[in-house]
């Protein structure tokens, strides 16, 4: 059957030369039903009629052990376009082509050498392996378009994106191409790149996860993949980080992902800088005679310790008291450490505290500062009159005392979260106004605010991130900016608080 129907072929304007090239001619058309499949070993198609397979009609099978090449002045339309080249053999593209129905990939590689794979909406990639795959170490891409509303868990055309959402999507195109990405923030990234298009592109709060091979890498360390973005056709590029990493199944997972545009995986290019991030001082007066400082670290790089630092009302500058030596073995800790000094004070008016943070390197930086009025009678423990309410929930703000009661819902509220830079906060449990601090993920500080209970903060002009909300006697919010503006400058502690 299926030498007669290529016998009947070539009979119709078609040749194979002597360079084992199947050459359809100017103005004649193959045309398969069926599901006849072409064998091709060891030769090239070049098309310059027309070849226009639907989807069952059949398809080309390239085999043996030498390159072959897909070229011609007409771009062919492939029902099934089979890869199955042994001893380094490849299939390599010298023009774009379509495929309607798959590519099945049984040994070898494709080479999109600067070409394109078109692919039905219902097509897709089937088989592909570490060592059976698509390459294109001189550029092309293979493309699908579908239409996506509240996709859930959604691969369009197997090519490894996988997409969740809750907002209509619209038509988005899917391109994955094969050449590392680089630009400002992005050294190299691995051997494959996304670019995702959709229609309808904003506040999706999309999850977003990106397969590759290990063969991909280029000289990534798959244990810290993270996902990069960019927004101008890969000039600059923006760390995502990431949600879920997988080295298992080969996978990095985002969630919260406002937008899709370009997108590759890449090396965390984060450096913790030396110091401690994340810190944030309180202090209580329980006794006349002291004040108990307590403060966590959520990161420590090559630190040193925590110089303590007092300055009382009636001085006008800050003196060392205690050096708390970091208890993070080698002064490098990854997870959150713990603290707490009492220092011996009897002074009868507001003190004022504060952490210099002091690196193996000599280098320092300042802690919030905080302010501890003196022991009010009757307002602790041990003061002899009976009254033995402590104020283990007391910080200070402005030299005001602030009572945390069990009377009033502790709660930080953030909206909207995800956001594009510009979001409101407000706290509700607090009495009096207190202090929240806005930190960057690597515990930098950016801002300060006064707030009082259940009032809008308003907080604009914050870049893409993901950035950490701490109020004292609070549960730290993580706050995530998408598509942010203007990076906002970190802020000295003492120029914001009012003492």
């Amino acid at each position: 059957m299926r030498s007669t129907l290529i016998t009947l072929l070539v009979l119709a304007g078609f040749s194979v030369n002597a360079q084992n090239v199947l050459k359809v001619s100017t103005g004649a058309t193959l045309k398969t039903t069926g599901g006849v499949t072409i064998v091709l070993q060891d030769m090239n198609l070049e098309n310059d009629g027309t070849i226009n397979q639907a989807s069952g009609d059949g398809g080309f099978k390239f085999t043996g052990t030498q390159t072959s090449n897909i070229g011609g002045t007409s771009m062919p339309v492939f029902g099934i376009l089979e890869i199955n080249k042994t001893n380094g053999g490849k299939v390599l593209l010298n023009r774009n082509v379509s495929i309607n129905s798959s590519i099945n990939f049984i040994t070898g590689q494709l080479d999109l050498n600067s070409s394109n794979i078109l692919m039905a909406t219902g097509a897709n990639l089937a088989g592909e392996s570490e060592t059976t795959r698509i390459v294109g170490p001189n550029g092309g891409f293979v493309e699908i378009n579908q239409s996506m509303n509240a996709p859930a868990s959604v691969n369009p055309g197997n090519l490894g994106a996988t997409i969740s959402s809750s907002a209509n999507l619209g038509t988005v195109i899917i391109r994955r191409g094969h050449m590392p990405q680089s630009g400002a923030g992005l050294s190299t990234g691995i051997y494959r790149y996304y670019s995702i298009i959709p229609e309808n592109n904003n506040s999706l709060n999309a999850t977003l996860r990106l397969r590759y091979f290990e063969s991909e890498l280029n000289s990534q360390d798959e244990n810290s993949l993270v996902i990069y973005q960019s927004n101008d056709d890969g000039i600059n590029w923006n760390n995502m980080s990431q949600s879920t990493r997988n080295t298992n199944a080969n996978y990095v997972e985002k969630s919260g992902l406002a937008t899709l545009t370009l997108q590759t995986l890449a090396n965390d290019n984060t450096v913790n800088p030396d110091g401690a991030t994340g810190v944030v001082l309180t202090g209580q007066r329980k006794k006349t005679t002291d004040v108990t400082l307590k403060w966590t670290s959520q990161t420590e790089t090559n630190m040193s310790g925590y110089q303590i630092q007092r300055r009382l009302k009636n001085e006008s500058d800050f003196t060392d008291r205690d050096f708390v030596t970091t208890v993070a073995p080698g002064g490098n800790s990854m997870s959150p450490l713990s603290y707490q000094n009492i220092d011996p004070n009897s002074y009868t008016d507001t003190s004022y505290y504060r952490l210099k943070l002091v690196t193996t390197n000599a280098t320092f930086t300042y802690s919030n500062v905080i302010a501890v009025p003196a022991k009010t009678k009757g307002s602790g423990g041990g003061n002899g009159n009976g009254n033995n309410k402590t104020t283990d929930d007391i910080t200070t703000v402005n030299s005001k005392p602030l009572m945390q009661t069990g009377s009033l819902t502790k709660k930080i509220t953030v909206g909207p979260n995800p956001n594009n830079g510009n979001f409101w906060f407000s706290v509700s449990g607090i009495k009096n106004g207190t202090i929240a601090a806005l930190f960057t993920v690597d515990g930098k500080l950016l801002k300060q605010f006064t707030v009082v209970n259940l009032r809008q903060q308003q907080v604009s002009g914050i870049r893409t991130g993901i950035y950490l909300l701490k109020v004292p006697g609070f549960e730290t919010q993580k706050i995530i900016v998408n598509g942010g503006g203007s990076h906002v400058p970190a802020a000295h502690p003492e120029n914001n608080l009012k003492l």
